[in-house]
């Protein structure tokens, strides 16, 4: 953003709307964050049981049978996963897309969504059975005996249930249930665990590994399921099936290639290198892999978010182009970091493996730089401005995988397992660089920070080179590298990668993280400009919400309902603009009982009627904010009166409270 134009800016609150979408991706960042922690570290924890009790043939041979389950995964989720997120919730699934299409959105998102998990739970109990009964002659071409059907079996009951899980696990994320969703990510990673320490210890070897993850999956998805469970419909529609089907269809070179730049690497190289050489590289790959989770948990956590009215708000007041700059440059910072990490924590992970893995330490930068790159991909596709930009980004990964596969099969005999990740590197390397330069010489170039980023990239690079020049202890390489992580960190402010016009900004979005927001809101202040029966009024569809029918225009209560927020708004501090002739429908996305994928419809229809974004944002936020007040607030008794109060008895009592009120909704 050019400094004149950030200098004229006027915010209503320190920040404007961007540190209102600040605090959101903060606090969604930081779910992610959790769960990635969480994932991960339970992640590192099993590579290195599998790799202590199997060692690197065996290793080898594990990694084969989990391309098999991802593979049959893959193939399915295209007949159901794409098409079920596009009908349920409008836009696409992995890449983001943008072009959101009315038409393709279910007019019954929770039926839609009952007939996708059906589907997928039909889909993956088919795809197993498909792989059981070939699994003699898969079991001799993947891993070269017959005689290991067994082990196609577990991979397939595997495939079978991860399916139902990728597709709950996504739902809970995109409902914008950060808490069911930390419960549902963290429970596959923790349940593998158990059973592999438990099935390995017993002596149970290959098997033992392939049956434990499968177990593991097996569980989170029917535990994803029922935190689901309000969520949809229970439903088998033969023709919303097709719809699924054809709504994902055209998402199917994208996800495809995709998936075989990110997974196929194992098996291509199982044809070239040995079973130990591939162990090696097993290891080292997935240990690569886990610092993308870094960049790609930022990307995830942006995705629900860009369907938000805070996101819509940003836009409105600072410019698309400005937005998207700052958003890419952020990122491609945190995968500067992200690299960086692993660059200088490889080594030491290594020490930590048996010795015959110590040829892997060489390959972890390679891998940790090659796995940030389709998420790099992916978030310059999605802020770039670009005419035909669907078929510029479906040419790239195209183009990616079959890049990714002929430098692999041409480098391997040469260069080993380092042909894998070179691919990946040119792969998705080049079309990132032609579409990013396209958009900066065409007619809506982004407002990109060179400066920041390149300084970012050098001092990562300065400390990298010469962390590598140090001979220590594992323990010292350790702690010192943690050291470094932290003073790079620390260097971005002094060094002008993160300017001072944003410092004050990130500063108040980070103290306004308790509150959820960055305007300092009055709730009781607010809440007494009304009378004690409108303030009920107005609890009960804050705190329970209010079916349609009651919301519905001609009936009057929604409107009425917009007016009381909006009184509460204004005598509380919070700006929330002027009534509208969309009022009426405004209530219905503001209090209606619903689920989120038909409130973010009911969004997109008031954003196409005209309805100020800002307007919606503040309005939303402010439901959000008085849904924790407690009762005395209500009752609007000042907050000397109230007595202190555990965080988590609060939490129970506002959960009580909503079921209370939505059972006396229903005696209504």
């Amino acid at each position: 953003m050019p400094k004149r134009r950030r200098q004229e800016q006027q915010h209503d609150h320190p920040g404007g709307s961007g540190a209102i979408l600040g605090v959101r991706v903060l606090r969604y960042s930081g779910v992610q964050g959790t769960t990635l922690v969480l994932s991960n570290l339970i992640q590192l924890v099993s590579v290195m049981v599998v790799a202590a009790y199997l060692g690197p043939s065996e290793m080898g041979r594990f990694a084969l049978l989990l391309f098999l389950a991802g593979l049959v995964t893959q193939l399915l989720s295209l007949l159901v996963k794409p098409g079920t997120i596009r009908r349920t919730f409008g836009g696409g699934d992995d890449e983001d897309d943008e072009d959101e299409d009315d038409e393709a959105v279910s007019s019954t998102p929770q039926r839609t969504l009952g007939t996708g998990l059906a589907w997928a739970a039909a889909l993956g109990a088919l795809g197993t059975a498909v792989v059981v009964i070939l699994r003699e002659p898969i079991a001799e071409l993947l891993l070269g005996d017959p005689d290991d059907g067994i082990l196609v079996v577990w991979a397939a009951v595997l495939a079978g249930f991860w399916l139902v899980f990728k597709l709950a696990d996504i739902v809970l994320w995109l409902e914008r249930r950060p808490g069911a969703f930390v419960v549902s990510d963290t429970t596959r990673p923790v349940l593998g665990l158990a059973a592999l320490v438990a099935l390995l210890s017993a002596g149970a070897g290959l098997e033992g590994a392939i049956a434990a993850t499968a177990i593991g999956t097996a569980v989170a998805a029917v535990v994803a399921v029922v935190l689901l469970l309000g969520s949809f419909e229970p439903s088998f529609d033969f023709g919303e099936i097709r719809q699924i089907i054809v709504r994902g269809g055209h998402r199917a070179p994208i996800v495809s290639s995709f998936w075989i730049v990110q997974n196929a690497d194992v098996f291509i190289l199982s044809r070239i290198v040995s079973d130990t050489d591939l162990g090696i590289y097993a290891l080292a790959s997935r240990l690569g892999f886990v610092v993308s989770f870094l960049p790609q948990g930022f990307r995830v956590a942006m995705r629900p978010l860009r369907k938000s009215a805070a996101f819509k708000a940003v836009g409105d007041q600072y410019g698309r182009s400005t937005v998207q700059g700052q958003l890419l440059g952020y990122f491609a910072v945190l995968c500067i970091f992200a690299v960086l990490a692993m660059v200088l924590g490889g080594k030491v992970l290594v020490d930590i493996a048996p010795s015959s893995y110590a040829d892997a330490a060489g390959l972890i930068p390679f891998t940790a730089a090659a796995f940030v790159m389709p998420s790099i991909y992916r978030t310059v596709n999605q802020n770039v401005n670009l005419s035909h930009k669907r078929a510029l980004f479906i040419a790239g990964c195209v183009g990616a995988a079959l890049a990714f596969i002929g430098l692999t099969v041409v480098l391997a005999p040469e260069i080993g397992t380092y042909a894998a990740p070179i691919g990946m590197l040119v792969g998705f390397g080049i079309p990132s660089l032609l579409m990013f330069a396209r958009n900066q010489t065409g007619a809506k170039p982004i407002d990109f920070p060179y400066r920041a980023v390149g300084v970012a990239l050098l001092l990562a690079a300065a400390i990298a080179a010469g962390f590598q020049l140090l001979e220590l202890s594992a323990l010292v390489e350790l702690v010192l590298a943690v050291v470094l992580l932290g003073l790079f960190l620390v260097a971005l402010v002094p060094l002008g990668v993160i300017p001072r016009y944003h410092r004050g900004p990130l500063l108040h979005t980070v103290r306004s993280l308790g509150r959820g927001t960055p305007a300092n809101f009055r709730a009781r202040r607010g809440l007494r400009a009304l009378e004690p029966g409108e303030r009920e009024e107005l609890r009960i569809a804050v705190i329970a919400g209010l079916p349609a029918v009651r919301l519905a225009p001609e009936a009057g209560e929604g409107l009425r309902l917009v007016g009381f927020l909006r009184r509460v708004g204004e005598r509380g501090g919070i700006p929330v603009g002027r009534p509208s002739a969309l009022d009426a429908e405004l209530a219905v996305y503001l209090f209606e009982d619903t689920a989120q994928a038909v409130r973010d419809a009911s969004m997109r229809r008031l954003l196409s009627a005209g309805a100020e974004s800002n307007d919606l944002r503040a309005l939303e936020d402010l439901v959000t904010y008085l849904a924790r007040v407690p009762d005395d607030g209500w009752e609007g008794r000042p907050a000397a009166e109230r007595g202190t109060t555990l965080p988590g008895v609060e939490r129970r009592r506002r959960a009580q409270r909503r079921r209370a009120l939505r059972r006396a909704q229903g005696r209504r």
